[in-house]
């Protein structure tokens, strides 16, 4: 017998068992349970995590509410980089970001700089129906910027350019 079958021949015999006022109540409430949970509830599928920087340092690893996301190069003076990861569930009042700020090899050999490990908790952004990116951008002062987003790549391009190095 399969799996499926066992736990539905499970599921009757413990229906059959139960008095008539416990079926009333328990299929009651799984009713309402249902309605509410199609009616009210905010339907969002998975979201990747999105990771780009505009930080003359690599990022090694960067994650949301313990979601890993990718990694990033130093910011070249045009592009920002960075990779996806995901989809995952992100949900929560709060989101905590922890990254590991790393070196290029000349900064590490030349300039003694080491990698170092951060983490801050943000309020959350609000997530619109279509918006499944959890954008993190990381500015040059260490601090990442978080939104969602239909596309990480055009939402954070306003606060990419003001970076960019024109020549």
């Amino acid at each position: 017998m399969s799996t499926a079958r066992t736990l539905m021949a499970i599921a009757t015999d413990i229906w059959n068992v139960m008095p008539r006022r416990a079926r009333w109540v328990t299929g009651t409430l799984l009713v309402l349970w249902l309605g509410w949970s199609w009616l009210f509830q905010e339907r969002y599928g998975g979201a990747s995590v999105i990771v780009m920087s505009v930080m003359d340092r690599p990022v090694s690893y960067a994650s949301v509410n313990g979601n890993g996301g990718g990694n990033t190069l130093a910011f070249d003076g045009q592009n920002v980089g960075g990779k996806i990861a995901g989809p995952y569930s992100i949900t929560g009042d709060t989101a905590r970001i922890d990254w590991l700020l790393s070196t290029t090899g000349d900064q590490y050999d030349k300039q003694g700089l080491r990698p170092e490990e951060h983490t801050i908790t943000l309020p959350m952004p609000k997530r619109k129906k279509g918006q499944n990116n959890f954008c993190i951008l990381f500015l040059p002062n260490n601090m990442p910027l978080i939104r969602w987003a239909t596309s990480c790549i055009l939402e954070m391009e306003p606060t990419v350019e003001k970076y960019r190095a024109h020549g």
